[in-house]
């Protein structure tokens, strides 16, 4: 199997052709590993790569499983495997050990995934940038100047490059589709509860959090999402499927759809032009295809539940219990080089927090999603920019910054990304689905949003959209056969 020929295939064509016998899941594994050593060294996308366990894993797996023989990154937090140690690319957790699977893992596993390592990700995934010290910057396929995105940015540019066709991500406020639109994939945030998130979280990021995948096709979501969509046992806590399989339901008619687009910032002001001009591809094929349009402004009671800290303190709770547990293990506290600036910061800040704090970060997320319901619950699906601009140099956010200036961070990390965490905060499935490439040459994706458990519906719409823009045929300047200017 050529590099050409493994990187013109999605995760549902390989394990199609593993099935069928036209391909052994060793052979792929093979290719997998050679685009790795290819793309790798120039992108920094994968800091974990194992490569005599993923040959093994190859030879015995089951052709008859539904992502048989599938190569498959695990993302450098959140969840745990077997293997390898989780370090949430931190210093501190550098000599970790690993532990029994996530059910999401075992999950991958049972499909037929073939793990080959672990992808990049900032430190205990708390930037919109992949750039931790640690492990060193991930560089953005399309240009490597700018930023991948965050915090599943390894994995972003893992796909993004043909390492593999799909990979990990976790999302606590937008870390999967924040880099699938810097690195024109397709990024869903399923639904609250749809994906397990145990045994070793339970209401992960307050409830913000969940695990998918990053991927370049939306049927390659589909058929990751029919892998481990449901509740795990003894959680009691979960989402009932609205269809047997996500994958089979993609070209199921919707009929027309009543979508309202939310153009602009939650404080009313616009985004970059190229972005606008983005959302605007993106409505006119909407329309195109039968649904009825119309533009909304966010609801004041949003931008209200926005102001100062409003529910950060959710997730950054999980990142100074994690502290606090090694700490504990280790019987030291952290030593100065072990955190980065913005990770210190998040340990200290959240240490001086409150038991009513944490309780007004979850009114506040309550109102917000209140809001939402209230405004917009007559549609079937919202329309929003995934970044408000296109991907910043890196190095933009400050988060290695010492002193460091959480004031500083929070206006350029947010400034860049002020639509993702909302449906974080209100559980709703949301997908970024690249639509438009720039006069610079650079991606552009936008939001797909629908209400709570239609996880089924973002995923017709964005096929439909891939089809209707013929985005999957487009490649960052690294796709094999070129090379990375």
């Amino acid at each position: 199997m050529t590099l050409d020929e493994y990187v013109a295939m999605d995760a549902v064509a390989i394990a199609a052709a593993v099935r069928e016998g036209e391909l052994s899941a060793a052979e792929v594994t093979d290719a997998a590993l050679a685009a790795i050593a290819a793309l790798n060294p120039a992108l920094n996308a994968v800091i974990l790569l194992d490569a005599d366990r993923a040959r093994e894993a190859a030879r015995h797996v089951s052709c008859t499983l539904p992502l048989a023989g599938v190569p498959f990154l695990l993302k450098d937090v959140d969840v745990y495997s077997v293997e390898w140690p989780t370090t949430h690319s931190s210093r501190f957790f550098a000599d970790a050990r690993p532990r029994a699977d996530s059910e999401i893992v075992r999950r991958w596993r049972a499909a037929g995934a073939v793990f080959l390592g672990k992808s990049n990700t900032p430190e205990f995934a708390d930037d919109f940038a992949t750039e931790p010290a640690y492990r060193g910057i991930t560089r953005n396929p399309w240009q490597p100047g700018l930023t991948v995105g965050g915090s599943s940015g390894g994995a972003a540019a893992a796909v993004a490059s043909g390492m593999v066709p799909a990979a990990h991500g976790s999302d606590v406020g937008g870390s999967i589709r924040v880099p699938a639109a810097c690195c024109g994939l397709f990024g869903l945030k399923p639904s609250r509860g749809l994906n397990p998130g145990g045994p070793y979280f339970g209401h992960a990021g307050g409830g913000l959090n969940t695990g998918h995948v990053l991927s370049r096709s939306v049927r390659d979501s589909a058929a990751y999402l029919d892998a481990t969509a449901g509740v795990e046992p003894g959680s009691g806590f979960g989402v009932v499927r609205p269809v047997a399989s996500y994958l089979d339901s993609l070209h199921d008619p919707t009929g027309p759809l009543d979508i309202v687009c939310l153009p602009v910032r939650i404080d009313g002001s616009d985004v970059a032009p190229e972005v606008a001009a983005g959302v605007a591809t993106a409505v006119a094929r909407l329309r195109d295809l039968g649904h009825r349009v119309t533009m909304a402004d966010y609801p004041t009671e949003v931008a209200l539940a926005t102001s100062g800290e409003s529910w950060s303190l959710l997730w950054m709770m999980d990142i100074v219990c994690a502290i606090d547990a090694r700490a504990a293990e280790l019987g030291r506290p952290p030593l100065e080089t072990e955190l980065e600036p913005l990770a210190r910061w998040i340990w200290s800040h959240g240490r001086a927090a409150s038991a009513r704090d944490y309780l007004e970060a979850q009114r506040a997320a309550h109102q917000a999603t209140l809001a939402m319901a209230r405004a917009f619950g007559h549609a079937d699906l919202l329309v929003a920019p995934t970044t408000a601009t296109l991907p910043p140099p890196v190095g933009t956010f400050g988060a290695a910054d010492a002193p460091f200036d959480p004031a500083r961070w929070a206006a350029a990390a947010y400034g860049f990304a002020p639509f993702t965490e909302l449906y974080n905060v209100t559980g709703q499935p949301a997908a970024s689905v690249p639509v438009h490439v720039s006069p610079e040459g650079l991606p552009v994706g936008v939001q797909l949003v629908a209400r709570h458990g239609r996880d089924d519906l973002v995923l017709r719409v964005a096929a439909a959209l891939e089809a209707a823009t013929g985005w999957i045929h487009c490649h960052p300047p690294c796709w094999p056969g070129n090379a990375v200017s």
